[in-house]
């Protein structure tokens, strides 16, 4: 009975010892700790916009350097467009693959794959899209060239274009078209051997700014725009601008210049055409007998008229252009005449005047005695109407008929408040 009490100990003791050296513990041991991510393939690739290139591949290591599996990476298109696909572990080697379709447009195109916290993340792949094997167009020639409209340019419009090491690429479509007016000699042409793109160009008929783009869709730098200027033709036509049909005092100038506007045979102002310019009936003068047109076409001069009232004309000419001579009228009146109401008097109180002027009283006092105006003998009547003592007041007049008047202060007639004006 002894004995076998011992084995049924030895049992327990067996149970145990294997509980205590874990036997009950059934989990995989932790894998090992990535610590490290480098590039392996796939950089620096070219290709056309909007193709998918050679996957991209990075590895992740441990500190011993041994490969790492099932370690997450993230991958991200940074520049440039397009999208990139990938599972994101690393398989048994350590290695995760993104897979980049480039965006549409030429250029550089950029991506990363990274897990954050490991040495060498995030990891930077460059690509290089291009368009018809070319990346970039620059512009090469026959901008900023000036002639007259309707004009050919001497130099081609030209456009260089270029791949991503800045090689010049032959073979690449460009496209043309233009702004403003006028045309290209072609809708498109193909760049030479230098990567050199041209084509002639003819001005429109409007002067001013005209440009012409060159387009590659895609390419860095399209579209590309180069000016041109178009300056008017020969002078062909000359037409009254400003200035006629106006009035003012004899021998004073008038408040606005006449002038002329002389374009060529499309309606563009002509610069630099000398207009000769003369005094007609009446007299006076008239500032410039030769002005020259400036950038808007435009020739002018001050007219002042001459010593007569009545009908002023003046010519501006230009032999061989439609509409020359240009004729403009103006009438000359006499000049105005004042009289003032102070210290109960008209001063002057005598005026000699030519038929048409206009004679304005004013009341210049103060205090103010009560005055008005009122004639008494004339050819013509006129009156202030009731008698005001307000400084400042004005009356006016305009004598046409010629004559002697006679008028009076009604309130200090008496006192020799009297005047006298002839009209010739």
């Amino acid at each position: 009975m002894h004995h076998i009490r011992w084995i049924a100990v030895l049992g327990v003791s067996a149970t145990l010892a294997g509980v205590a050296c874990g036997g009950g513990n059934s989990g995989t041991p932790p894998g090992p700790t990535p610590t490290q991510m480098a590039k392996v393939s796939g950089d620096s690739q070219v290709g056309a916009g909007g193709v998918t290139l050679t996957p991209f591949s990075v590895v992740v290591k441990d500190a011993n350097g041994s490969p790492v599996a099932n370690a997450t990476v993230s991958w991200a298109v940074v520049a440039g467009g397009g999208s990139i696909a990938s599972s994101g572990l690393t398989d048994a080697s350590g290695l995760s693959t993104g897979t980049l379709t480039l965006g549409p447009n030429a250029g550089t195109q950029g991506a990363t794959a990274t897990h954050n916290g490991l040495s060498g993340s995030p990891v930077t792949f460059t690509s290089f899209s291009q368009i018809q094997g070319a990346t970039s167009i620059q512009a090469n020639g026959g901008g900023g060239q000036s002639d007259t409209v309707l004009a050919t340019l001497a130099t081609p419009m030209s456009v260089i274009v270029r791949d991503y090491k800045n090689v010049p690429v032959a073979g690449v479509s460009v496209n043309w078209s233009v702004t403003g007016g006028g045309s290209v000699g072609q809708a498109a042409t193909t760049t030479g051997a230098g990567g050199i793109g041209s084509v002639s160009r003819t001005l429109g008929a409007t002067a001013g700014s005209q440009s012409t783009v060159a387009t590659v869709s895609g390419l860095v730098g399209s579209p590309i725009t180069l000016g041109a200027t178009a300056t008017a033709g020969n002078a062909t036509q000359m037409a009254l601008n400003g200035g006629n049909n106006q009035t003012g005092s004899v021998n004073t100038a008038l408040a606005t210049p006449q002038s002329v506007l002389v374009s060529d045979g499309h309606g563009n102002a002509k610069s630099g055409v000398t207009v000769t310019w003369a005094v007609g009936d009446g007299g006076g003068t008239v500032s410039s007998t030769s002005p020259v047109t400036g950038g808007n076409g435009v020739a002018s001069v001050m007219r002042t008229l001459g010593p007569s009232a009545g009908t002023n004309t003046d010519t501006a000419r230009v032999n061989g252009l439609t509409g020359s001579p240009v004729v403009f009228t103006a009438t000359a009146t006499p000049p105005a005449a004042a009289v003032s109401l102070v210290n109960n008097s008209f001063s002057p109180s005598s005026l000699t005047i030519a038929s048409g002027t206009t004679v304005t009283w004013t009341w210049n006092c103060n205090p103010c005695n009560a005055h008005n105006v009122h004639s008494t003998s004339g050819p013509a009547s006129f009156n202030s109407g009731n008698t005001t003592a307000v400084n400042g007041t004005t009356f006016s007049f305009t004598f046409t008929t010629a004559g002697s008047y006679t008028y009076q202060c009604d309130v200090h007639f008496a006192s020799g408040m009297t005047g006298t004006i002839t009209v010739q």
